[in-house]
């Protein structure tokens, strides 16, 4: 009782209720079979067929969106949409309805009919495509609105216009932004329009508005055409147009071309310009003037503008021809006055003609000041008489004259002036051309000189060292004919013997017996070569304990005029810097040896896992031959997940090592990107399923493609991208995306994508993860295993094939590792050794001999050889599969590397000198040098331990399919 009171009172709170509420069917046409009292007065009694098809509505266009809205008549209204939620439930719930507000906004009739009989043509589309244009198109491009529908933009627009249009879509497109344009449309009957066009564009789709602007278009180029024919007009006259307005002054194409150029001078003559008509007298309508220096001429004239104001309009002319001579005039006078040497011109009397400007300040007249003959200086000058004898001499003899003397300035500062005088006529009269050079910086500079000169003696002196200046002369004689005092403390000798230091066989005796052939050999070649010569080097010093010194010595050689030849050298003492090397060479021996230790310590560790590794994987191979049950099934499938995992962390190491070493190198064969990434997706399905993930692939257009690369890394970068975000994710989504981002005729750009919804990383532990051997924390190798190895041997391998690894992350919502990588198209095709020759091998009965001295190794990798339904016989070291294949024919040598009496190296290299037969290295280390040393002695393939039953089959079939071609 007290539950049916219940849902009656909800019934009638929801009957009651402001807010339109109702029910309609699942299924076609969905009909309507309850509503509440709101929904019954506002939109039930006006229907005409009580279902959604009646409303207009599709309800598939809603499926993954809680709100939509009903139109009914002029009336919007909105609705919350509920699907059928529980396996029993057959009916969609549309509750919260209300009548959409559009405060005067019209509704959607009016907004069609606006669209229908706008002027503007106005479309809507997705990408470039167009999904709808209204009737304003068929006047203004002659097409029907249904033919231009789901048509691309890019045939209409005109060549010219196409890649404006093109940067507008990919800069704005996909974004909620505005953009506009003027382009030239082809209509239907193939003239162009021109439009002027504002676009809106979102995240799907753009709307486009466009006005037809072809008469103004066309009006403006002939206006454009006659303002060309005018301004080539005015640059052929050097003129220009200008006019004034409220703005300011606007100057034409051809003004600015004889404008000056700086906007501060152009400024200038603007305002000087708006300041000159301000000040001409009212009924005065034009005006003349010449712009101050400049050869540029201003003209005006006031006229009735289109608004019937007045305003002034003109043009600027450039007079420079004209004011060439009067220039070329002006200049000979400026020449002296603005020279910025000091310069007077005298009769011959002495009676001053003109002083410059700089003559006055040197000789300190005052611009103001009458100076007018030669005898006023006489006070300025310390040697007086000397100046007076000099203006006295008659006449200023003809010829060029020069003397120094000492000036006090009016600033009472001591000058040396160095006075020239050159007597020349102009026109029948004699003048004389003086000037005056203040060259007390010159006397200065060269008492510096003095001093630098005796300062770089004194450092030549000083300098741990010594400097040299040996000499070669024409005859062959070597001798030094400059020495520093530091080559006595370099040589060990006195002060007395370096005077006497001259002749080079001195300094050669000196040297160590075992150097000197080097310091002999390096010197000759420096002289024919005429390049530096540098040398390192002993000699005698008592003071050393070893009773030699060790010296470096450097020159450089230069030729002389005469022929001869000088080196400028140093010798300094570097043996203390020689025993640092000592030391650093031991410490390298040292790290060389930790390395050996190291690489022989991965190779033991590598060894001794695959061995136990190779008898776990054979067995179960050998276990899921025999149709095990599901159950059983499953338990091999996760004993060998849990075999490839630590194969995976050996790998690991063994790349780290070649890495480390720089042996690791990226091959380039041909193979399908595709069909690459599906088989590691394949592979790893399993991971996906026991981690309860859901793992994805995402494959973009154009991705089934033959390139050239490494396969076997590709494969193992994504290996490692898609194990950690498995490993990482629980329950969660791994999404693996391709894009092709760039294709040319040779090349291909494809992005690769790791997404997962993991754990995530922190910002500071993000470079942390592509470090050797470490993790984001001590615990996740106890909680998720691995060594710390995958990312950085990743980011190594990516570095090598010209890649960089990125990543996004935000902990607790999972990372985003990418990168992009650029391969080249193969054109040959892949050898999938299905035939050679024309020839296949029947491999349903093969004969193998088998190298193995381990009896657990032996017996797992028997049982799968009699599951290929082959025979074989079993061999215990090298020898004895020697002395086997002396006496017995095989199909094929599985040989076994680390074995007792003789190893397969040895055993591999004897059968190759007797037999043709493929022989298969089969081995658990991961040493370097075992693996080259494999390639060395002529094995036909190789196989790693523990052995993938798959793969050893099929190296077998390959090996003697190649044996038999060849």
């Amino acid at each position: 009782m007290q539950e049916r009171g219940i849902n009656s009172t909800f019934k009638k709170i929801i009957y009651e209720s402001s807010e339109m509420v109702f029910l309609a069917d699942d299924t076609f046409p969905y009909s309507i079979f309850y509503g509440n009292e709101s929904f019954e007065s506002q939109i039930g009694e006006s229907l005409e067929e009580r279902n959604l098809v009646g409303l207009g509505l599709d309800i598939n266009a809603y499926i993954f969106k809680e709100e939509l809205i009903l139109t009914l008549g002029n009336k919007d209204y909105s609705f919350r949409l509920e699907l059928p939620q529980e396996s029993g439930s057959n009916y969609f719930l549309f509750y919260k309805g209300k009548e959409q507000k559009t405060h005067g906004l019209p509704g959607r009739k009016e907004i069609h009919q606006f669209f229908k009989s706008g002027l503007d043509l106005i479309a809507i589309g997705q990408h470039d495509f167009l999904t709808y244009t209204n009737s304003a198109v068929k006047p203004i491009l002659g097409y029907d609105p249904s033919e231009l529908l789901n048509t691309s933009l890019c045939p209409f627009i005109h060549e010219q216009d196409l890649e404006l249009v093109r940067d507008l879509w990919r800069t704005k497109g996909n974004k909620d932004q505005l953009g506009f344009f003027k382009a030239r449309f082809k209509g239907k009957d193939e003239s162009y329009r021109y439009l002027e066009c504002s676009v809106q564009f979102t995240e799907e789709h753009f709307y486009l508005i466009g006005r037809d602007k072809t008469d103004q278009f066309e009006s403006e180029q002939k206006v454009k055409h006659q303002s060309q024919i005018q301004t080539k007009a005015n640059r052929l006259s050097k003129s220009g147009t200008w006019y004034l307005d409220s703005i300011g002054v606007h100057w034409d194409e051809s003004a600015m071309a004889i404008l000056p150029k700086d906007k501060s001078e152009l400024s200038s003559i603007e305002f000087g310009l708006k300041s000159k008509l301000q000040e001409i007298p009212e009924g005065k309508e034009s005006f003349q003037e010449s712009l101050p220096n400049s050869t540029l001429e201003l003209r005006g004239e006031l006229i009735n503008s289109i608004s019937g104001n007045k305003q002034w309009i003109g043009v600027v002319i450039d007079t420079s021809e004209r004011k060439e001579l009067e220039d070329s005039v002006q200049l000979v006078k400026n020449l002296l006055k603005e020279s910025p040497d000091a310069l007077m011109v005298v009769h011959p009397d002495g009676k001053v003609f003109l002083c410059n400007d700089e003559a006055r300040r040197l000789l300190g007249v005052e611009s103001g000041q009458r100076f007018q003959h030669l005898i006023e200086l006489n006070v300025i000058f310390e040697e007086t008489d000397q100046w007076k004898d000099w203006i006295n001499i008659t006449g200023f003899e003809l010829g060029s004259k020069r003397f120094s003397t000492l000036l006090i300035n009016g600033n009472g500062k001591q000058l040396t002036l160095e006075i020239a005088s050159k007597t020349f006529h102009d026109n029948g009269n004699d003048l004389v051309l003086l000037s005056f050079k203040n060259i007390t910086e010159k006397v200065t500079l060269e008492k510096t000189l003095e001093a630098n000169s005796d300062f770089l003696m004194n450092l030549t002196e000083q300098v741990p060292g010594g400097l040299y200046q040996l000499l070669l002369d024409e005859n062959g004689k070597m001798s030094f004919s400059f020495l520093s005092k530091g080559i006595s403390s370099v040589l060990g000798l006195s002060a007395q013997d370096i005077e006497n230091f001259e002749d080079i066989s001195v300094a050669i005796s000196r040297v160590h017996p075992m150097d000197l052939p080097n310091v002999i050999m390096s010197s000759v070649a420096s002289a024919k070569k005429q390049e530096p010569w540098q040398c390192q080097f002993r000699v005698k010093n008592e003071a050393e304990p070893t009773g030699y010194r060790w010296v470096l010595g450097a020159a450089r050689p230069q030729t002389l005029e005469n022929g001869d030849m000088v080196w400028y050298g140093y010798l300094t003492d570097i043996s203390q810097q020689k025993e640092f090397e000592t030391k650093l060479d031991e410490a390298r021996k040292t790290a060389e040896k930790a390395s050996q230790i190291k690489s022989d310590f991965l190779s033991m560790i590598s060894h001794e896992l695959r061995t136990p590794l190779n008898a776990i994987s054979g067995s179960v191979y050998s276990l899921l031959q025999e149709n095990p049950n599901e159950i059983q099934k499953n338990t091999l499938n996760t004993i060998n997940f849990a075999v490839d995992n630590l194969i995976i962390m050996i790998n690991d190491l063994l790349d780290f090592q070649k890495i480390e070493a720089g042996k690791l190198t990226i091959e380039k064969a041909p193979f399908n990107l595709k069909g690459l990434v599906e088989q590691v997706m394949k592979g790893l399905s399993f991971h996906a399923r026991d981690s309860k993930n859901d793992m994805q692939l995402h494959l973009g257009d154009g991705l089934d493609l033959t390139v050239k690369g490494d396969k076997t890394r590709i494969s193992q970068i994504l290996n490692n991208l898609i194990t950690n975000a498995l490993k990482f994710t629980h329950d969660g989504h791994v999404d693996v995306s391709l894009q092709l981002k760039e294709s040319s005729q040779n090349k291909v750009k494809v992005y690769f994508e790791v997404k997962d919804t993991g754990i995530g990383i922190a910002p500071e532990n993000r470079e942390k993860i592509f470090q050797d051997f470490d993790q984001v924390k001590p615990t996740f190798s106890t909680k998720y295993g691995g060594t710390g190895l995958g990312l950085s041997i990743t980011r190594r391998l990516l570095s090598l094939m010209g890649g960089s690894i990125q990543l996004d992350s935000e902990v607790g919502k999972g990372s985003k590792f990418y990168f992009e990588l650029e391969f080249d198209l193969a054109t040959e095709k892949i050898n999938h050794h299905s035939e050679f020759n024309g020839y296949s091998k029947d491999f349903s009965k093969l004969h193998l001999l088998m190298a193995e001295d381990n009896d657990v190794n032996a017996l797992v990798l028997g049982k799968i050889i009699k599951k290929w339904g082959y025979t074989f016989e079993r061999v215990g070291d090298g020898a004895q599969a020697v002395e086997a294949v002396k006496s017995n024919t095989y199909d094929c040598i599985l040989m076994d590397i680390q074995m007792p009496v003789m190893d397969g190296f040895e055993a591999t290299s004897e059968i190759k000198k007797i037999s043709n037969t493929p022989v298969i290295a089969l081995t658990a280390a991961a040493k370097l040098e075992i693996m080259e040393k494999i390639n060395e002695i002529g094995f036909d393939g190789f196989v790693a331990k523990p052995i993938d039953a798959a793969e050893l089959l099929k190296k077998i079939k390959e090996v003697i399919k190649e044996g038999q071609s060849s």
